[in-house]
């Protein structure tokens, strides 16, 4: 499923959001597959952005979130394209 994952972190917490970061790398190069595809960050402000993601399963979405908790507000939401939901529709719709 693809989600929008909207992000946000105090600065004053900006240190320990550096030592998360290079943990997330790590784990991230160490076991991909335990994590959701990830898109580019895209900063929308001081400590606030959103990424596209992809995940598998909820254990990747519980493994993304559980790392970043401990500085971070964050929200999911999911989305889909509107092609998809045309198909789906038409096929109902018959």
């Amino acid at each position: 499923m693809k989600y929008i994952w909207y992000w946000e972190w105090s600065y004053k917490d900006r240190e320990k959001e550096t030592e998360l970061s290079t943990k997330f790398e790590e784990a991230l190069k160490k076991t991909p597959e335990k994590f959701p595809k990830m898109g580019k960050s895209c900063h929308t402000g001081r400590g606030k952005g959103f990424r596209l993601i992809e995940a598998e399963n909820e254990e990747q979405l519980t493994n993304l979130v559980g790392l970043w908790y401990p500085t971070e507000n964050f929200k999911l939401v999911p989305y889909f394209y509107g092609s998809d939901l045309m198909g789906t529709v038409q096929k109902w719709s018959e």
